[in-house]
């Protein structure tokens, strides 16, 4: 799954985006750096609006339409790649609802005895890309609503967890973005893990495990090393 992420230079992954779709894209007012995105917190995604591509403040976490009437909605935060096209809860957003989620890095958890270590993915370069998204419209008291996909890890991600999201670089955006259904071997392809040698790991500070912290030292080294792992 993923659960946590970082978008701690808007700026910057918007223009990356933009470049990308050959879209000028504009920055909600309001929208900070984030160094510590979890379920329930509004973050800006690119979705196809009447007149192109455009920019929208979304809450993270899918609520599928047959949960809109419920007492207690219940929200998705991931989508799994090889199913979602398929399942009544996504089948929709798969075939006509097809966003970006801007990003600078995700975070998954290693177990290392009674510890769970955090740590940080990104690219190579270090520079932001997007998740492959899909949303829900507003309705009433619900808000629009976003899921990341997931697929299989790489083997960067392996060690760490047995998912990691579909994460587009410029050259797949424009290709994931829209309305109109993809062929199946277009989505298949798309949503395939990115190969690990574009990609980096380190372990952070356990301070990012608390969903309520937030700034610079979610994504600072570790305080020091857990005993149940070797020094050096």
């Amino acid at each position: 799954m993923c659960v946590r992420y970082t978008l701690h230079q808007p700026e910057e992954a918007l223009e990356a985006i933009a470049h990308a779709i050959a879209r000028k894209l504009a920055l909600p007012e309001g929208v900070k750096p984030n160094y510590n995105v979890t379920l329930t917190h509004v973050m800006p995604v690119v979705a196809a609006g009447a007149d192109g591509p455009e920019v929208r403040g979304m809450m993270w976490g899918l609520v599928p339409f047959y949960e809109k009437t419920k007492p207690t909605m219940r929200m998705l935060p991931n989508a799994k790649a090889e199913t979602a096209a398929t399942l009544a809860a996504f089948r929709q957003g798969v075939a006509k609802r097809r966003c970006l989620v801007p990003a600078n890095g995700f975070y998954e958890w290693q177990a290392v005895g009674n510890l769970k270590l955090p740590h940080l993915f990104t690219l190579q370069d270090g520079a932001p890309f997007a998740f492959a998204g899909i949303w829900e419209p507003a309705e009433d008291t619900t808000p629009a609503t976003y899921g990341i996909l997931t697929t299989a890890p790489n083997a960067l991600v392996a060690p760490i967890h047995n998912r990691m999201p579909v994460i587009l670089t410029p050259e797949l955006m424009p290709r994931w973005l829209g309305g109109d259904p993809l062929p199946e071997a277009e989505y298949r392809a798309l949503t395939q893990p990115l190969p690990a040698d574009r990609m980096s790991e380190r372990p952070v500070s356990r301070y990012v495990s608390n969903s309520r912290h937030e700034g610079p030292q979610c994504i600072a080294p570790p305080e020091e090393a857990p005993p149940e792992l070797p020094l050096g």
